[in-house]
């Protein structure tokens, strides 16, 4: 067109020190992995105070070795902090007191040696807590920028965060919206669900607060999506009522998650009203898609649903979310705030489940000491093994190997031959052939 100037006929290697390939990229709307590059590029005297600048110093002159992991990826979900501003009955993750914040010292050392593990290009870092906005934006700044000093070439980071959303501050908004990314929301339900549990430290409900907090990242224009913990009340919950309350308040992209029950409790101890085996998760999941299915797909996201349409219409795709993964056991840890290093977070509490410090060694050598690793290995070689007669194998590898686990733990005759998540697929699979989706 007259009067435009294609990017590629510019002369100049750079305005004001954005190159050529930094504009490229945000003309493919690359925003995350821009504001990165951007973010490490901050001199270390503009964004660490003296103490940081120092240690980060004395970790360069630190030689480090980290041999290969048995993974193709690497999920990081990273406790900044245990600490919460809410108190929700269900939830194992919080803890009050000192020495709950990872500290700018255990936080250089342990990324450089997780992006200093060869074989691994991909990293994925989940901003986890407790609740991550108790903190300010700027350690999270430092994070990505360390994540920049340390990364090799070939490697791709992303990072992502889950939050309550219950005080989002406009300082936490403006850089959330500046660096371009997502905010997963943690809510249960309809207010008379979600106010009984998910409480504030008084033990007052926080669903209003969450749905102006909604309205506030609607303002800002940043995406968002919700996860949805679902246990005995939301299992009886009208669905409809709860969809129709979601679109009420601009919620519209969501998932949900089945209830963690306490992992100390052992086979045959009471583990609480509020559990639902994965069989009766995978049913609630099943009424769910048929209501779903006819009267909300086009105005109401669930991610799992539409994970499952894409691999059913597509062969050759494979389910993204790590419960279908089939080696998540190598590919997913929990990085605690004092550099301990433990499974997916859902073993939290569960005996053996600290693999040791990578403060002190590398992951490889964690994973590999680790009795309750092993144990894992162990038991998804011997699932798979017993599941692969089942016809939706292919697909869902088993379901996460935590829920096996937990159910062969608490339910009484529970087949180890299927996970249960084929009777979600085949009703998946039926709406799709009656709509002539399927070849």
């Amino acid at each position: 067109m007259k009067g435009l100037i294609p990017v590629t006929s510019i002369d100049d290697s750079s305005i004001d020190g954005v190159s050529m390939q930094d504009l490229r990229q945000l003309a493919f709307n690359d925003y995350r992995q821009l504001s990165a590059r951007l973010i490490g590029r901050i001199p270390a005297e503009n964004l660490l105070n003296e103490d940081e600048i120092k240690t980060y110093h004395h970790e360069l002159a630190q030689e480090i070795f980290a041999p290969p992991i048995d993974a193709a990826k690497l999920v990081v979900v990273v406790k900044a902090t245990r600490l919460c501003n809410l108190r929700c009955t269900y939830c194992h993750s919080w803890a009050e007191g000192p020495n709950q914040t990872l500290t700018f010292r255990n936080l250089i050392r342990c990324v450089r040696r997780l992006l200093a593990i060869p074989n691994i290009t991909r990293f994925e870092f989940v901003w986890h807590g407790g609740e991550v906005t108790l903190l300010k934006p700027d350690f999270f700044k430092k994070l990505i920028w360390l994540q920049e000093q340390f990364k090799r070439p070939g490697q791709r980071i992303t990072n992502s965060m889950q939050s309550n959303a219950v005080n989002i501050s406009d300082e936490w908004l403006l850089f959330i919206k500046g660096i371009g990314m997502n905010v997963g929301i943690s809510l249960d339900g309809i207010p008379g669900v979600n106010d009984t549990r998910r409480v504030d430290y008084r033990g007052r409900g926080t669903s209003e607060r969450v749905a102006r907090s909604i309205g506030r990242l609607r303002r800002y224009e940043i995406a968002y999506g919700a996860l949805i913990v679902v246990d005995r009340a939301i299992f009886q919950t009208d669905i409809r009522n709860m969809f129709d309350y979601f679109i009420s308040i601009e919620l519209r992209d969501i998932e949900f998650l089945n209830i963690v029950p306490d992992n100390r409790t052992p086979p045959g101890g009471d583990i609480g009203p509020s559990y639902i085996s994965y069989g009766e998760f995978i049913t609630f999941l099943s009424a769910a898609f048929v209501i779903w299915w006819h009267d909300y797909r086009h105005i109401l996201r669930i991610s799992l649903f539409a994970d499952f349409i894409k691999v059913l219409t597509k062969p050759d795709t494979r389910l993204s979310a790590c419960y279908w993964a089939g080696n998540c056991s190598q590919e997913v840890i929990t990085l605690e705030p004092n550099g301990d290093v433990s499974p997916c977070d859902k073993y939290v509490g569960d005996a053996g489940g600290r693999y040791g410090s990578l403060l002190s060694t590398d992951l490889a050598q964690l994973l590999a000491r680790s009795r309750h690793n092993r144990q894992a290995l162990g038991e998804e070689r011997a699932a798979a093994e017993k599941m692969r007669d089942c016809p939706w194998f292919a697909l869902c590898r088993g379901g996460c190997p935590h829920d096996r686990v937990i159910n062969r733990r608490h339910v009484p005759g529970y087949d180890d031959t299927c996970c249960g998540t084929g009777k979600l697929l085949g009703i998946i699979r039926d709406c799709l052939a009656s709509e002539g989706r399927l070849s």
